[in-house]
């Protein structure tokens, strides 16, 4: 019973850890009204988990590759990631002799050495998961965020056809969305205002935040109509059409890799399902005689 509930905890905190959490109120009008950087690194690290704080000194381990981009566009900390990585490698070199000791106490014994190579492998493959993750994580995420930027160029096209200016189409086409995409363009466009820059700038910032080349493009092409008032409306639709044009060569790759995929478990089907229906006759066949 004690096992059990050890484990059943700790399968309890990994999904509490893992579900995203919703977003804080408090940072996200923190971005708007800015305090003192000495103030503002302060309250951030008061309001840091241990784990964080953990995970920030990890950060300093020589060798160890943070995938920023990827951390960026599905909105998890560098320092929470190197958490989970020390977590997961944590329980992977525990649970063997967790499970050991329990075996011993109730009269089973094992090698000690068993536990300890299992403990090791398994340590390995904790440090290793929450890599895999994030990657599988931030494909999903481009995606969304490609899909996004693909509206987001028709709508500023519109606003442009409309005679509005490079800086307010942005601001407009970016006010209209009400997914995670659109509210990180609009944060970026705020925080270039608050820093009383251009409007393309905090996009360019938050393009190679990302790690977004379209997203990138689309502050190059409305720099170029802001400074030198270039009509912008055909280009941005082209390059609308040809992003969607990317993602849907990319889905067609994927359904025809995910239909070759489905043949090899239908041929073995097929054949399980002729050796139910032909055993029987067969068998009456040979013992008849």
């Amino acid at each position: 019973m004690l096992a059990g509930a050890v484990a059943a905890g700790g399968l309890a905190l990994l999904v509490t850890e893992l579900r995203p959490a919703p977003p804080d109120l408090g940072r996200a009008l923190d971005r708007l009204h800015r305090q003192p950087e000495v103030h503002q690194l302060a309250e951030q690290a008061a309001a840091e988990h241990w784990y964080d704080r953990l995970g920030d000194r990890a950060l300093a381990f020589a060798g160890s590759k943070v995938p920023l981009s990827s951390l960026a566009l599905i909105g998890r900390t560098p320092a929470r990631f190197m958490a989970h990585k020390l977590m997961f490698a944590l329980l992977g070199l525990v649970l063997p002799g967790y499970l050991s000791a329990m075996a011993a106490l109730v009269g089973f014994d094992s090698p000690v050495a068993l536990p300890a190579a299992v403990g090791l492998a398994l340590a390995a493959a904790g440090w290793m998961l929450p890599d895999l993750l994030v990657q599988g994580e931030a494909k999903e995420a481009r995606i969304e965020y490609l899909h996004a930027i693909a509206a987001y160029l028709e709508l500023v096209a519109l606003e442009r056809a409309s005679d509005h200016g490079p800086a307010e189409s942005m601001r407009r086409a970016a006010a209209i969305g009400r997914g995670t995409v659109f509210r990180r363009i609009q944060e970026a466009l705020e925080r270039a205002a608050t820093d009383r820059v251009p409007p393309w700038e905090g996009l360019g910032a938050l393009a190679e935040e990302l790690g977004l080349s379209p997203l990138q493009d689309v502050a190059d092409i409305m720099r170029i109509s802001g400074t030198d008032g270039a009509a912008v409306y055909d280009t941005l639709r082209a390059r609308s059409k040809a992003l969607r044009d990317e993602l849907l060569a990319a889905d067609l790759a994927e359904a025809g890799t995910n239909s070759e995929r489905m043949v090899a478990p239908g041929a073995a089907l097929t054949l399980l399902m002729t050796v139910l229906i032909v055993y029987p006759a067969l068998y009456q066949m040979l013992h008849v005689f």
